[in-house]
């Protein structure tokens, strides 16, 4: 990408303030912990990082008779929504453990929020360094976080902190010992949807033009309805707008087959797009979904995972990095 298409910023947090769709994953993890007894998705650190308090609360609610109480869970939307976070987790780090056993050394988790995966002792044996991406903000809270529950990061795990707006997170991956020759797993959970579509498409360029051939990348996504596909239509705009409400809008919507070209012009050429159809079928399928639930899934785009191709040169690797390509946190 040469200068003079660089990207305007596109700011998406406050400077100084952690992300709120961060926080609010966090407590899904941790519900699905409770709730489902991690069906989906194991992570024992799930409460622990939210702090002896919130851990405390979620608890409490848990138990309850109030809206987000056990008794009142079934069939709602807030079980939809957390089973589909578990899920995408479930399957970045499924995916992991298959990239690491062929030969991957690496794991970045690009807007990592309260993702416990680093802190857990249980890396896939093979896996040599992971790597967290985001916001300083969020990640300074992060670290106030794991700090009040005692969790450490090991010492084969980092911070990454970037300033989207400022600074090419390849670069920043590099300064902190990432290592472009050998192959990496990158986890890009809860993002594309609050970037605009150029930075979606400077992120894929920066992964596919640096990333080792056989290096993989997982992400999640948010599908653009057609002009007459007016039930979707409706309940994107009503998704959309409770996001917007927090400060942290959705931006990109991405059709099937424009998603397919930006992967393929990018580097990567193995594509895998699991809907959430499939997903109720699989990985939830411990639980019939309701009406409102499968309709909330036709919503949504699923979770792709792609495979950066082999390159014959790296001519796109000297090119002036993009700026502005603002990240969010899942």
């Amino acid at each position: 990408m040469t200068s003079s298409t660089r990207l305007a910023p596109q700011p998406l947090l406050a400077s100084a303030q952690p992300s709120h769709t961060a926080w609010l994953c966090g407590i899904s993890r941790a519900r699905h912990q409770l709730l489902d007894a991690g069906a989906v998705f194991k992570d024992e650190l799930a409460l622990e990082i939210l702090g002896p308090e919130e851990a405390a609360r979620v608890i409490q609610e848990v138990e309850g008779d109030g809206p987000r109480g056990r008794r009142r869970e079934n069939g709602s939307i807030a079980q939809a929504m957390r089973g589909a976070l578990a899920a995408r987790s479930r399957i970045a780090e499924d995916t992991l453990c298959e990239a690491v056993s062929d030969g991957a050394t690496q794991y970045v988790l690009l807007g990592a929020g309260l993702d416990t995966f680093a802190l857990r002792d249980r890396w896939p044996s093979g896996l040599e360094r992971v790597f967290e991406v985001d916001h300083p903000a969020t990640q300074r809270w992060k670290q106030q976080l794991a700090e009040r529950a005692g969790l450490q990061m090991p010492s084969a795990a980092c911070f990454v902190p970037v300033d989207f707006e400022q600074q090419d997170f390849i670069e920043q991956l590099k300064a902190h010992g990432w290592r472009p020759d050998q192959r990496t797993v990158f986890s890009w959970l809860g993002v594309t949807m609050y970037l605009a579509p150029a930075a979606v498409q400077a992120t894929l360029a920066r992964i596919g033009n640096w990333a080792a051939p056989g290096s993989v990348l997982v992400f999640d996504y948010v599908r653009r309805p057609s002009a007459m596909d007016l039930p979707r239509r409706w309940g994107l705009q009503l998704m959309a707008r409770k996001f917007s409400r927090m400060g942290e809008p959705w931006r990109c919507f991405l059709g099937d087959d424009e998603l397919e070209k930006l992967l393929s012009s990018n580097g990567f050429d193995t594509h895998e797009f699991i809907s959430p159809r499939v997903l109720m079928r699989t990985l939830l399928a411990h639980r019939a979904p309701s009406l409102l639930q499968r309709g909330l899934g036709s919503i949504m785009g699923g979770v792709a995972r792609v495979r950066v191709g082999a390159r014959q040169d790296k001519v796109l690797q000297t090119l002036t990095p993009p700026s502005g390509t603002s990240q969010t946190s899942s």
